[in-house]
């Protein structure tokens, strides 16, 4: 019961800071107006930030959607939904951003650029064949997950290090306290 509660909690907590501040407090109609996205100033790591968390967000699609129809575990099948959402939604406002300055939606796939933060994003073509193959499902998506979402901490701080854009920096916040948390929580699960 003890596990449910935690991830019924997390799952709150990340759906609810989708329309949050990095305070915490949802933000007014007047502050997001006063943020427009297109003129808001932005810099390089804005744009890797945005376009490797895209390419992150495609093959992780995949995963979350075989546990969600294969997982033993309700609790790990309940994740797998939630994060599911948050990434759609995360995905949707970054392709917006870089739509609206004109740039691609992928990263460059020169090695030398993303050898500082992790490297690109795999295909997840073969973890998906592998998830697809797993005896033990739950752990190995687990395990896939939970490297995925550091990747993503690793993408987030790197744009708070770094990035300009106002709305980037605010999403990095969400990405790198929301991924944590969901990492500590797989680590407890996969226990």
């Amino acid at each position: 019961m003890k596990r449910l509660t935690t991830i019924a909690v997390l799952i709150t907590a990340v759906t609810l800071s989708a329309g949050c501040s990095a305070n915490g407090v949802p933000e007014s109609p007047e502050q997001i107006q006063r943020i427009d996205p297109v003129t808001a100033p932005h810099n390089d790591t804005d744009v890797m930030f945005l376009q490797m968390m895209v390419s992150q967000y495609g093959p992780a699609a995949e995963i979350l959607t075989l546990a969600q129809e294969r997982a033993v575990d309700p609790q790990v099948k309940t994740l797998a939904a939630a994060v599911a959402v948050t990434q759609a939604d995360e995905a949707k406002t970054m392709l917006n951003w870089l739509t609206a300055w004109s740039l691609p939606t992928a990263a460059a796939a020169e090695p030398s650029l993303h050898a500082g933060h992790g490297g690109l994003p795999t295909s997840g073509k073969s973890e998906v064949e592998a998830l697809r193959k797993a005896a033990d499902f739950d752990k190995t998506f687990l395990n896939l997950l939970i490297g995925r979402q550091h990747q993503a901490v690793e993408y987030a701080r790197m744009e708070l290090t770094s990035g300009a854009h106002p709305g980037s920096l605010d999403l990095a916040t969400r990405i790198d306290q929301s991924r944590t948390a969901q990492i500590e929580m797989m680590l407890k699960l996969v226990a």
